[in-house]
C-alpha cells in the first residue's frame, strides 16, 4: 500500500520552519495551565499512557511516567475526555482555575463487554481480530497492482496563547490539490496541480502534500530517526497488547474498536485505538500517539487519526487523515509565540484501481510541482471547500493574514526585518563571506530560470582584503526531459577552494572572522568549464567535464578576528601554477527521492539512504597541451541507516589515487573541519588546527545515534529513566605521498603513513528547557601519540542535540 508517510513526520520540523520564514507577527498572551494526574480509584496507583482528550477539539495527549499531564488553554471552561485501557472512561469539566492547583482523576477499573465472537479453546478475541486484520492487508497487497487518487491537503499553525475560535489564533494556512499514483511494489509519485497560502508565505515554500502523512497498512511507519511497529504489522502481536473497547456502527457496518499499548516502554511504539471492520477484517480507523520512547525536543502532543471506507467493494481506503501536535519554544525567539499547534489534514477521493497509467519518472520522482500549480481558478477551490471545509476561524484568518502583509510596515517589523535580512546575507557566501586569503568578501547573485529548458546564473563581487573582483557566469540548456541531460557553460574568475573529504563545500566565515579559524587552502583561478549531464539509471547520473583553467596561488592577507587569538594564523599552502587543462567523468548514485519543480530537481530527506560518487580526472598533454600530466580517481561513499532497531548509524567513506605529476591543488586532503568548541559530525575533531594531504588517502567515519532508546532498553535501575541521549562515533584516515615528484609545497604538508583514528561519544537533550535549542556535548579521544597536531581529547558542543 502507498506510503502516505515517508517523510517521517516532516510536518512538525516544517511548522517551525515555515513560521520562522514566514515572519509572522504575534501578541504574547498567558494562556492558562491545566494539570492534572490519572489513578486507579481502587489502588491509587498512578494511570501512565492514559489518553487526555480536550472535547470539541483536536487537542489530546498522553499521560507521563507518574500518571500527570499538563497543556495550556486560553479558553475556560473546558472538558477532558479521559481513557484508559481496563478503565471507565470518565469527562471532567474544569471552569475555574487556582495558582498551583493540580487535579486528581480516578478511572474505575472495569470488565469489557466483548462483542459476539466464536472463541475457540483459550483464543484471545482481541488477538484473532488481529491476525485475521494482517491476513486481510496481505489478501489486498496481492491483489492490487496499482491506484490512483486526488488529495486535498490544508496545513494551518495557530497560536496556543490565542482563543482558538478567532482567526487571530491562525498564524499560516497552506492548501494543495494533488493527483497521486502508487504501483507494486512501492512506488509513488504526488503532482501537487494547484496550492495557495496566506500571504506571509511564498509559494516556493508550500510544499505540504499528502505524502507526508502515515499509512498504517506499511509493516512500519517512519518519524524521523524513528521506525514504529505499525499496529497490523506482520509482528504487531509481539510488540503490542490489544484489547477490544467496544463495537460501533460506521456507515451501516460494524466495527471493532481495539485499544492497543506498548509490551515494552523501551521500543518506538504507538499508544491509542484501532478500528477493525467485522467479518471482511479490513482497517476502518486509527487514533494513536506515541510511547514515552518516541521523544523530540519541543514537539510534543503528537497524533494521527485515519479514517477508512469502503471506496469500491472490496477495497477500504483512507478518506480522512489528520497529524497533528504542538511545538514548545521555552525561550522567546522574535516574532514566535512560545507555544504553537500545527494540524497537517488530507480528504482523499476518486479512487481508481488498475488502471496502469504510471508517470515516466515513477521510480525516481516522489514529488511534482505542476507548472500552473500557482495559477489555478476559483472553481478548482470552491469545489474543494464543500467537502473538507475551512473552519470559521480559518476562513477569517486569509484575509487578516494577508491584510497584515500588505500592510506597511511599522519602525520595530522593519527593524525586526533588517536584522533578519542581515542575518540571511551574512550566512549566503554569495553576498559575504570571509576567509584570510579574500578578507571581507561583498557581492550580489541572481538566477534566471523561467523559461522551460533554460536557465542562467551570475555573480560578481569585489574581496577588500585582496582588492581584487571576482565573478562567474553559467548557463545551461535542456537537450532531454526523459534523460535529464543538460549541456552548461561557465565562465569564472574567482578565488576556490581545494577539494578536501571533510569540509567540503562548508562556509567558513562565522568562525574565521570571529576566532581565525579556517579549516580550507585557496588559490585563484579563471577559466571555462563546459559539462553534460545525463541519467544513466533510476538514481544515477553521469557528468561530463572540460576545464581549462588558469590558477595561481594566493597570500594571506588578513589575520583579523572579532576576538582576539593566540593562535597564528594558518599559512595557504601554495599550489604548482600554471594552465590546467582536464577531462573530467563521474558517476554518481544517489537513492533518496526527488522533487521536481519547473525545470529544477533536487533531494528529498529520507530514513536510509546510500550515496556513492566516483570521479576520474585525467589531464595529458598529449592529447591536450597542458602544464601537467596526471590522473586522479576518487571515491566517497555515504550511507544512513537504521541498526538493530537501536538507532541510527551514518557511515562516511572516501578514498583517492593519484599518479603523475599532480600539483599541490589537486592532492586529496583530511582537514580538521569545524572548530571553536563545537563538534563536527563526519570528520575528526582531535587534529588541532592541522590539515593531512597526500596522493594517496583513504577514510572512514562512523556515527551512530542511540537516542534514548540503549539507555530504555538496560533495564538497569535509574538507567533506564535517564533523559539523556547517547551517540558513540569514531574514524580512522590514512594519506600518504607514492610514485610522486616532490613539489615545494610538500615540506608545508603533514602525512599519516600509519593512520590516524579517534573514538568519541556524546550526551544530547542536556537543555531540553531551552527549545528548540538543545546542547550536546562530545568527548573525543585521539588513538595516536606521535603526530605534533594531536590532542589527545577534545571537547566539542553541538546545540540541536536530541
Amino acid at each position: 500500500m502507498s506510503k502516505w508517510c515517508e517523510r517521517r513526520g516532516r510536518a512538525g520540523r516544517v511548522a517551525f520552519l515555515l513560521l520562522f520564514l514566514a515572519g509572522v507577527e504575534a501578541q504574547a498572551q498567558s494562556p492558562a495551565a491545566i494539570t492534572g494526574c490519572v489513578r486507579d480509584s481502587v489502588s491509587k496507583a498512578p494511570i501512565l499512557l492514559a489518553t487526555v482528550r480536550v472535547m470539541g477539539t483536536d487537542r489530546s495527549m498522553l499521560t507521563d511516567d507518574i500518571g500527570c499531564f499538563r497543556f495550556q488553554s486560553a479558553v475556560i471552561p473546558v472538558d477532558l475526555d479521559v481513557r484508559q485501557i481496563g478503565y471507565r472512561p470518565v469527562t471532567v469539566h474544569i471552569d475555574s482555575l487556582s495558582a498551583g492547583a493540580r487535579r486528581e482523576i480516578y478511572l474505575r477499573p472495569v470488565a469489557f463487554a466483548l462483542a459476539p465472537l466464536t472463541i475457540r479453546g483459550t483464543d484471545d478475541a482481541a488477538i484473532r481480530i488481529i491476525r485475521s486484520a494482517i491476513a486481510r492487508k496481505h489478501a489486498l497487497v496481492t491483489t492490487t497492482h496499482d491506484y490512483q487518487y486526488q488529495a486535498y491537503v490544508k496545513f494551518a499553525v495557530r497560536d496556543l496563547a490565542r482563543p482558538q475560535d478567532s482567526a487571530a489564533s491562525v498564524l499560516l494556512i497552506t492548501e494543495s490539490r494533488s493527483r497521486i499514483y502508487w504501483e507494486q511494489p512501492d512506488h509513488y509519485q504526488e503532482t501537487i496541480l494547484a496550492r495557495r497560502q496566506t500571504g506571509n508565505l511564498r509559494a516556493s515554500q508550500n510544499l505540504v502534500t499528502a505524502g507526508e502523512i502515515a499509512n498504517f497498512q506499511r509493516e512500519r511507519i517512519e518519524f524521523r530517526q524513528f521506525s514504529v511497529v505499525s499496529p497490523i504489522a506482520d509482528d504487531a502481536l509481539d510488540r503490542y497488547r490489544y484489547a477490544i473497547l467496544d463495537t460501533l456502527m460506521i456507515d451501516g457496518q460494524r466495527v471493532f474498536r481495539l485499544a492497543m499499548t506498548p509490551r515494552s516502554e523501551a521500543t518506538p511504539l504507538f499508544v491509542g485505538t484501532v478500528d477493525i471492520a467485522d467479518s471482511t477484517f479490513d482497517l476502518a480507523g486509527i487514533d494513536v500517539g506515541f510511547d514515552r520512547a518516541v521523544h523530540f525536543t519541543a514537539l510534543h502532543d503528537l497524533r494521527y487519526r485515519q479514517l477508512l471506507r469502503q471506496v469500491v467493494p472490496g477495497h477500504w481506503m483512507p478518506y480522512r487523515i489528520t497529524l497533528s501536535g504542538a511545538l514548545h519554544l521555552s525561550i522567546p525567539l522574535p516574532r514566535l509565540p512560545h507555544d504553537l499547534a500545527f494540524e497537517h489534514a488530507a480528504e482523499l477521493s476518486d479512487f481508481e484501481f488498475d488502471r496502469g497509467n504510471a508517470p515516466a519518472d515513477l521510480g525516481e520522482v516522489r514529488i511534482a510541482v505542476d507548472p500552473a500549480a500557482d495559477r489555478p481558478d476559483s472553481a478548482a477551490w470552491a469545489a474543494t471547500d464543500s467537502t473538507f471545509p475551512l473552519s470559521p476561524a480559518e476562513r477569517a484568518a486569509w484575509q487578516r493574514i494577508d491584510s497584515v502583509a500588505r500592510r506597511p510596515p511599522d519602525f520595530s517589523t522593519r527593524a525586526r526585518r533588517g536584522i533578519a535580512t542581515s542575518i540571511g546575507l551574512l550566512t549566503d557566501p554569495t553576498f559575504f563571506h570571509f576567509n584570510r586569503v579574500e578578507g571581507a568578501y561583498i557581492g550580489l547573485g541572481a538566477g534566471w530560470d523561467s523559461h522551460p529548458g533554460l536557465g542562467a546564473e551570475g555573480r560578481a563581487g569585489y574581496a577588500t582584503g585582496s582588492d581584487e573582483g571576482e565573478f562567474s557566469l553559467s548557463g545551461r540548456t535542456r537537450l532531454s526531459t526523459d534523460q535529464r541531460t543538460w549541456l552548461g557553460l561557465e565562465y569564472h574568475d574567482q578565488v576556490v577552494t581545494r577539494p578536501t573529504f571533510v569540509s567540503g563545500s562548508y562556509n567558513p566565515t562565522v568562525r574565521a572572522l570571529l576566532f581565525r579559524i579556517d579549516p580550507l587552502d585557496y588559490y585563484r583561478e579563471r577559466g571555462v568549464t563546459l559539462s553534460l549531464t545525463t541519467k544513466l539509471a533510476d538514481f544515477t547520473d553521469l557528468e561530463l567535464r572540460y576545464d581549462n583553467e588558469a590558477q595561481s596561488t594566493l597570500p594571506v592577507v588578513t589575520d583579523y578576528s572579532v576576538f582576539g587569538s593566540r593562535r597564528p594564523i594558518r599559512p595557504n599552502i601554495p599550489i604548482a601554477d600554471g594552465e590546467l587543462r582536464t577531462l573530467g567523468a563521474s558517476i554518481t548514485y544517489d537513492s533518496r527521492p526527488m522533487r521536481r519543480t519547473g525545470t529544477r530537481t533536487d533531494r528529498l530527506p529520507a530514513a536510509t539512504w546510500t550515496r556513492v560518487s566516483l570521479g576520474a580526472e585525467l589531464a595529458a598533454p598529449t592529447i591536450i597541451p597542458d602544464d601537467f600530466t596526471y590522473q586522479r580517481y576518487a571515491l566517497q561513499v555515504q550511507r544512513r541507516q537504521r541498526t538493530l532497531g537501536l538507532g541510527v548509524t551514518t557511515i562516511t567513506a572516501a578514498a583517492g589515487i593519484g599518479s603523475g605529476t599532480m600539483p599541490p591543488q589537486r592532492y586529496f586532503t583530511i582537514d580538521f573541519g569545524m572548530k571553536a568548541l563545537t563538534y563536527q559530525s563526519g570528520g575528526f575533531n582531535t587534529l588541532g588546527d592541522t590539515n593531512y594531504a597526500g596522493t594517496r588517502a583513504a577514510m572512514i567515519a562512523v556515527q551512530h545515534d542511540f537516542d534514548r532508546l540503549l539507555f530504555a532498553r538496560s533495564h538497569l535501575p535509574l538507567i533506564d529513566r535517564l533523559p539523556f541521549t547517547l551517540s558513540v562515533q569514531g574514524g580512522v584516515f590514512w594519506t600518504d605521498f607514492v610514485d610522486h615528484a616532490p613539489q615545494p609545497a610538500d615540506l608545508m604538508l603533514l602525512t599519516a603513513p600509519r593512520g590516524y583514528g579517534e573514538v568519541g561519544f556524546g550526551l544530547g537533550n542536556l537543555t531540553p528547557f531551552l527549545s528548540p535549542f538543545n546542547l550536546a556535548a562530545h568527548f573525543t579521544w585521539s588513538l595516536n601519540s606521535r603526530y605534533a597536531a594531536d590532542r589527545r581529547m577534545h571537547f566539542g558542543l553541538s546545540f540541536f542535540g536530541r
